[in-house]
Parts: structure tokens; sequence; C-alpha cells
């Protein structure tokens, strides 16, 4: 008869052979919401997206940071909208009625981001994604999260979500 010591090894040794995980990492695809902050392509995950809409009613706080452009009400519901062109220090030419809020939220923080058009959604797989370049340094670098092979930037939602400079405090 076997100690409780060996039976015990045996197990461990079974358990370790098989966890019944597989070692090869499944491929994750990006379900994405394609904007554009002119003249790039620049992407989002969209399941941080909750709506999509037109620039109206935007209020501009003063003394808020260059890039929070105001706040709007989104049926009685007042939302911070972020213009990420400044945010991310990209060329701005202006903000008009023709451009369009992507609402994107998660845990709940939730805030608009000002986009120049929607171009639409697609599916992108993770590995295809090229890392960012080290030539790109900027505060920009740190929110995106890669580049598709058709030039396509896809931003760190969850990462502009929790960027402590975007969050305002409440109290």
């Amino acid at each position: 008869m076997k100690s409780d010591t060996e039976i015990l090894k045996e197990r461990a040794l079974l358990l370790a052979l098989d966890t019944g995980i597989d070692n090869v990492k499944e491929d994750k695809t990006l379900h994405i919401v394609e904007f554009l902050l002119t003249p790039e392509s620049y992407g989002i995950e969209s399941h941080l997206i909750s709506e999509v809409l037109l620039l109206k009613g935007l209020t501009i706080i003063p003394g808020t940071p260059s890039y929070i452009a105001g706040v709007t009400n989104v049926r009685g519901k007042i939302i911070s909208v972020v213009n990420l062109k400044t945010f991310l220090g990209l060329v701005t030419k202006g903000i008009t009625e023709l451009n369009k809020i992507i609402i994107i939220q998660q845990n709940g923080m939730e805030f608009g981001i000002i986009a120049d058009a929607i171009a639409g959604t697609r599916n992108i797989d993770e590995k295809s994604l090229s890392a960012v370049p080290a030539t790109l340094n900027g505060k920009g670098a740190a929110f995106i999260k890669g580049i598709t092979l058709d030039g396509i930037i896809i931003l760190d939602g969850v990462r502009l979500l929790s960027e402590a400079t975007i969050l305002v405090n409440q109290k």
C-alpha cells in the first residue's frame, strides 16, 4: 500500500502533466470601429463604444485643458467630449457640426471623442498588428495598441478610459 506522500506526489505529477489548458495562444479577433482623424485612420474596439452621434450642442467649459472640447447633452446626460487630435498632439483644423462624437465607456467611465468621419467596422486579427514604431515617442504612443497592415492606428480604448489626465473629478 502506498503512503499518503507517494499518492500526493503521483497526483501532483499527473496534474503537472495534464493541466487541461492548451499552451497554444488562441487567435484573438478585434472588432473595431474605424474613424478618421484626417488624414489618418484610427480604430477603437467596438465593445467600448456605446453610440456614435453628430456633434451638436457642444458647450465649451472655461479653464479646462485644451484637449477637452467641452460637454454635450445626450438625452439628459452631460458627457465630456475630448478632442483626440489635440490630446495626441496632431494637427487640428477646427471642429464643425459635420464631426461625429464616439461615446466610449467602461467601468463607469464615459466620455466622447471627436472624429472627422466614421469609416465603418471591421474585424482584425490581433496577431497582424505591428508594434508602435520606435520613432513615435510622443504622448500618443502610449495609447496605441498597434497598427494594421493597411495603416489603421488601433487605439487602446481601455487605457484612454483610465487616463488620469482625462478624468474629471465630479466632487
